[in-house]
């Protein structure tokens, strides 16, 4: 589990459940239906007409992708563990590291580096994996955009609620009784989508955006270091330059 995105969900929440019971009115005159079903229901609306069936079936996985710890290895670990295999290569040839290779967890380094137990030249290995990393690109930039697009519309939708509780308001100034309602409607849509697009919507783009650059990161420096062993490239070489990538991306 992400400890800072489920206990940023968590505070952000309880902040304003707090903010309400200190408020001394309680949570009755926050709950208006028609603001939930602007709000709640127009996002939802909108946001299936937005994209795809295939890409909306992504929408659970990558939120629990948000809210768990990345699978991917720190990069200096990364670095580390090319170059040993780069040195059980160099002292005992490719089928030494098959078996380590079949226990890999991390899915693109284990195809990586099972294309070279195969055999794969450099020439043929590089773009073969930057095929793959580009197609995890696309995949991962659709479900940050839905996320994205989510929050922006869950605000657009809480403008329009409180245009639609406006114009029910001006419309029945002369009745005082009707006056209430519209206004609760004008104002908790506005509240609704605002909180929907930040402390929900907001937050989950966020971290898939982090959690895709840290990987995306990775598999770049695993793509480098399996064609530099299918290069046969010196271990002097490939440390020089795993470290100098290293250094870039952590700045």
């Amino acid at each position: 589990m992400d400890k800072s995105t489920v206990g940023g969900l968590a505070a952000g929440w309880a902040l304003i459940a707090l903010a309400i019971i200190l408020g001394g009115v309680g949570f009755g005159p926050y709950i208006d239906v028609p603001s939930v079903v602007i709000v709640f229901g127009g996002t939802i609306a909108v946001t299936a007409g937005q994209f795809e069936a295939s890409d909306l079936k992504r929408l659970t996985p990558a939120m629990k992708i948000a809210m768990n710890e990345s699978k991917v290895e720190p990069l200096p670990e990364l670095v580390e563990k090319i170059t040993f295999y780069a040195t059980e290569i160099k002292k005992h040839g490719v089928m030494h590291i098959e078996q380590k290779v079949l226990e890999e967890k991390n899915a693109f380094f284990k195809e990586a580096f099972q294309l070279l137990v195969d055999g794969t030249k450099a020439e043929t290995l590089k773009p073969l994996l930057e095929t793959k990393l580009e197609y995890i690109d696309k995949r991962h930039t659709t479900m940050i955009g839905m996320f994205g697009n989510m929050g922006g519309t869950a605000g657009s939708m809480g403008m329009i609620g409180t245009l639609v509780g406006l114009v029910a308001m001006l419309a029945n100034l002369s009745d005082p009784a009707s006056v209430g309602p519209a206004m609760a409607v004008a104002l908790l849509t506005t509240m609704y989508g605002a909180l929907l697009g930040t402390l929900f919507a907001g937050l989950i783009e966020s971290k898939l955006t982090q959690k895709h650059k840290k990987e995306v990161d990775a598999y770049e420096v695993i793509i480098i270091g399996a064609s530099m062993i299918a290069a046969e490239e010196s271990i002097g070489n490939i440390k020089m330059q795993l470290n100098s990538i290293l250094v870039e991306v952590e700045g």
